[in-house]
């Protein structure tokens, strides 16, 4: 098991910046905090891991700079090719698509759609599913003559620490909560079996509403709806309450709601309701 020293918590932490490599796992000392692995690995002038993303991005794309312009804009949230192609400032659609298919053949990006309209070219998504490289694009490269002068720790504290903690690796949380949920459904222990999983998209021109739910599953039953929280306090009823409103008024009709916390929950009894805790993702 990936970080044995580390608490549940800290084990999201570090995967999120290094994912499962084992390269990158085995630089990793579980004695020191989360937060002086990240500095003395990636965020510091000289880190072991510094020019690991450029290096081998040099090594498969012949022009770099077009790769930096979509990984900065992919590492700042951007997901659709038009957005990505505006913030990007690649010269053309084509070179756009030309890098983003190396990058998905790398697999350093991949290409997804939502489980319910699977064939809508406008509602494809491009991701970063190396975790190095979206740390990398998010925090260091773009403030890189910074960390050549400034001291390690004022560096993290200025530019990485606040998204980090609040943004960061809540959003990687939901990744690791939807692998949990293949590495289950392939070990057989999910009935029904999971067919599809993903994000789902609704438009109810009724309460006009439309967006994205970010992981969904369907069987044979029906949709499942899944809700990642990554907060220092329990889960409240309430707050479950809330967010189970919020589908319903999309439209989704689902049979069952699954909530992962990091922090537990309240008590709480909702019918249709199975709640996940953070270590139930490391037994």
């Amino acid at each position: 098991m990936f970080y044995p020293g580390f608490s549940a918590e800290d084990k999201v932490r570090i995967y999120s910046v290094f994912g499962g490599i084992p390269y990158y796992n085995r630089l990793i000392d579980d004695k020191k905090s989360v937060k002086d692995n990240i500095i003395d690995l990636i965020a510091s002038s000289g880190a072991r891991l510094e020019n690991e993303v450029s290096g081998y991005l040099n090594a498969e794309i012949s022009k770099i700079i077009n790769a930096n312009e979509v990984f900065e804009a992919l590492a700042r949230g951007y997901s659709r090719y038009s957005d990505i192609l505006s913030q990007s400032h690649v010269s053309s659609g084509p070179t756009l698509i030309d890098v983003l298919d190396k990058l998905i053949k790398m697999e350093v990006v991949e290409k997804t759609t939502p489980i319910n309209d699977s064939n809508n070219k406008k509602k494809v998504g491009y991701y970063v599913s190396d975790n190095l490289s979206l740390f990398y694009y998010r925090y260091v490269f773009k403030y890189l003559s910074q960390l050549k002068i400034m001291d390690p720790e004022v560096f993290y504290v200025k530019y990485i620490e606040k998204d980090f903690d609040e943004k960061y690796v809540p959003h990687q949380f939901e990744e690791i909560c939807k692998q949990y949920l293949i590495r289950q459904n392939r070990a057989g222990r999910i009935e029904p079996v999971i067919e599809k999983i993903g994000k789902y998209y609704y438009d109810n021109p009724k309460e006009h509403t439309n967006g994205e739910f970010d992981i969904v599953t369907e069987d044979e039953k029906g949709y499942v709806f899944y809700e990642v929280k990554f907060r220092k306090l329990p889960v409240s009823k309430s707050m479950i309450e809330e967010e189970i409103a919020q589908v319903d008024k999309s439209g989704l009709e689902c049979y069952k709601y699954v909530f992962f916390s990091k922090s537990g929950f309240e008590n709480v009894d909702i019918e249709k309701l199975e709640k996940i805790e953070i270590n139930a993702l490391y037994e």
